[in-house]
């Protein structure tokens, strides 16, 4: 005669997986993607080796030494040494965080996290080097840029055979001048004029 199971069985099963579930997840490693990561900048990318490779490197071109208020730049990330590069597959990627401006992502092969990073998405993994932007903030501290560079050799594996690599720079901020605090507010400004004045016009004459 077969068992029935009752709802006392089920759920000592349900408690039993969850548990189990528990219990594997913290030594589950979490892997770099090819569509791009958050969260690393600092740490690197070590799912793909332990330690940074030694002839490896990340760098930006055109980060400020002193950054102007609310002025655009153009920033290129490239990577260099580590495995050679593929034929064909994943050549790299990246994840970039700056304590403060905002990131502009140029095309299809970066874009923005939840978070404000700037990291490379699937079709970036395909290079090495990226243009991006950066917006400056109106503020008088300096930016910490972090960005963790990834090298691969393009067989879609996180082994040892991949490189990575991590940098930082800093560009100082100035004292926000009154010019500069009524171009943070320009847009405001500018509806205001438009829809406001107006508005309140209209609401005299009908008054």
């Amino acid at each position: 005669m077969q068992r029935k199971h009752s709802l006392g069985d089920t759920m000592r099963l349900l408690v039993i997986i969850v548990l189990s579930s528990l219990l594997i997840a913290p030594s589950m490693e979490v892997f770099g993607s090819s569509h791009g990561i958050e969260g690393y900048s600092e740490t690197g990318c070590n799912c793909h080796g332990s330690n940074p490779g030694d002839d490896t490197y990340v760098e930006i071109i055109g980060i400020p030494k002193n950054y102007s208020h609310g002025e655009v730049y153009q920033l290129t990330i490239t990577l260099t040494g580590g495995p050679q590069e593929a034929e064909q597959g994943h050549r790299g990627g990246f994840n970039l965080k700056a304590s403060d401006g905002d990131f502009i992502s140029k095309d299809s092969t970066t874009y923005i996290t939840e978070n404000g990073e700037i990291t490379h998405d699937h079709s970036g993994a395909n290079q090495r080097t990226w243009d991006i932007e950066w917006k400056a903030p109106y503020s008088e501290e300096d930016v910490l840029f972090t960005i963790a560079g990834n090298v691969v050799d393009g067989d879609h594996q996180p082994t040892d055979g991949d490189d990575w690599s991590l940098e930082r720079y800093t560009s100082y901020g100035s004292e926000v001048s009154l010019s500069d605090q009524i171009l943070q507010y320009s847009d405001i400004l500018i509806i205001i004029f438009l829809f406001g004045i107006p508005l309140v016009l209209l609401y005299r004459q009908k008054s």
